[in-house]
């Protein structure tokens, strides 16, 4: 699952994005990128967010920028992927390049809040807090409108973002610099190996075989680009897969541990204790306490 560079219609005649309802069983699950910035709100669905070196759950209500060639993906619930559920998600899709409004658009002094925001998504951005929600009722209401009316509030959407910091950063500036200058294929393909077998034991030589290194320069190479060690990435994975299933009701915290790759418990609420900042039973309390 290398990822894909994806090439997409956003500009035409007709249209300066691209924007779209979609109503699927699951998310589309392939690593991949594109010049084009992306704009997901999902409205119904839950799952596993991976943005850059993020990797975090993801619910109802979802509201995420994504940069230009900033790798990512959602991947749904393994529940939303079997054939005998009802389950769909639902999402609003927007595709658009940074110069969609014109060429010089965002150089003009009224629109510097804007510029300065699609250039924090780079690393990916979050919307929260009362401006994920006024400007979810936005996003629903902009295909009843008329193609001016949509390229407005789409420019005053951006702008109620920029304007409010209701938002935070999600991948590392590190990660995304280094990412961006050492060339991704070899990497790309690590990651792709790391996402499909997290939760099953992987080996230093497995993964540098695949990227045609012996561990030593593997190792060097790895941290290098991530500024990680492999293994402080693969748990840094199964933390964020666990906090998912720490999420849900029926997972205590011994299964999530177990169903994240982890074989020694003790060693798995260490991690997540160092990557978390609170334990794994911490978590789920503070969890049931804020619903």
């Amino acid at each position: 699952m290398v990822p894909l560079l994806l090439k997409k219609n956003t500009k035409s005649f007709e249209q300066s994005f691209e924007m779209r309802s979609v109503k699927v069983p699951h998310t589309y699950d392939r690593w991949h990128h594109h010049v084009e910035l992306e704009f997901m709100h999902i409205l119904k669905g839950s799952g596993t967010r991976y943005i850059g070196d993020s990797i975090e759950g993801f619910m109802d209500g979802d509201m995420i920028l994504v940069g230009s060639h900033l790798a990512h993906f959602w991947r749904s619930d393994d529940m939303y992927y079997q054939p005998s559920n009802q389950l769909t998600t639902e999402l609003i899709l927007i595709h658009f390049l940074e110069d969609f409004a014109g060429k010089d658009f965002f150089q003009l002094p009224e629109m510097q809040h804007i510029k300065a925001l699609l250039k924090t998504s780079k690393q990916g951005i979050q919307i929260m807090g009362k401006t994920r929600d006024i400007v979810s009722q936005q996003l629903i209401e902009m295909p009843t409108k008329t193609a001016t009316e949509r390229l407005l509030s789409f420019i005053n959407i951006l702008s109620q973002i920029a304007l409010s910091g209701e938002y935070r950063i999600l991948a590392g500036i590190g990660f995304v610099e280094a990412y961006k200058s050492n060339g991704s294929e070899r990497i790309d393909k690590v990651y792709d190996y790391i996402f499909s077998n997290f939760t099953n034991e992987i080996s230093l030589e497995t993964v540098a075989d695949i990227a045609n290194m012996n561990v030593t320069a593997f190792c060097r190479y790895f941290k290098t680009i991530t500024l990680k060690s492999f293994t402080n990435v693969l748990n840094d994975v199964r933390i964020g897969h666990a906090c998912k299933l720490l999420l849900q009701d029926d997972n205590d915290v011994s299964s999530a541990g177990y169903n994240s790759g982890f074989n020694n418990i003790s060693y798995f609420i260490k991690t997540f204790k160092r990557c978390q900042g609170i334990t794994p039973l911490e978590f789920k309390k503070q969890h049931l306490n804020n619903n």
